[in-house]
């Protein structure tokens, strides 16, 4: 048998306009948060672009080198482990970890409070979230 028979019958699943609409959702509020937290010089772009590319690779030191065009593969896998435990880094991960386990609804209310109240408001209301563990 060949191997594009075998994959022909097991089909993707579809996504469903639920799923759709969270990643909507996620999208829109990661952006909001995010650069709301580069306004107040928390972190940076950079750091934000190195978490983005670590999550959805699993690699550090491909995603230090992705971020930092001009380092080689042996610096980058020195680099990588330091330029992870950095603060700037460690907010935006935690910050983009926290939003992704946020279920549709959530993050629908999120949007609504965010409306109604600003940006500045909910990023306070997350960072007691998540730092002083008040829900």
């Amino acid at each position: 048998m060949d191997i594009e028979a075998l994959m022909k019958r097991f089909v993707l699943p579809k996504r469903t306009y639920a799923d759709k609409e969270k990643t909507m959702f996620y999208v829109y509020v990661h952006n909001l948060v995010m650069n709301e937290l580069i306004r107040r010089k928390i972190t940076t772009h950079r750091a934000v672009t190195f978490v983005l590319i670590f999550t959805t690779h699993g690699n550090k030191t491909r995603a230090y080198q992705e971020t930092h065009p001009m380092a080689t593969k042996r610096t980058a896998n020195v680099n990588a482990n330091k330029y992870y435990k950095r603060f700037d880094v460690y907010v935006a991960h935690s910050i983009t970890m926290h939003l992704v386990y946020k279920d549709r609804l959530t993050l629908a209310l999120d949007i609504k409070y965010i409306n109604n109240y600003g940006i500045d408001r909910y990023v306070n209301s997350l960072i007691l979230e998540l730092w002083k563990g008040k829900l």
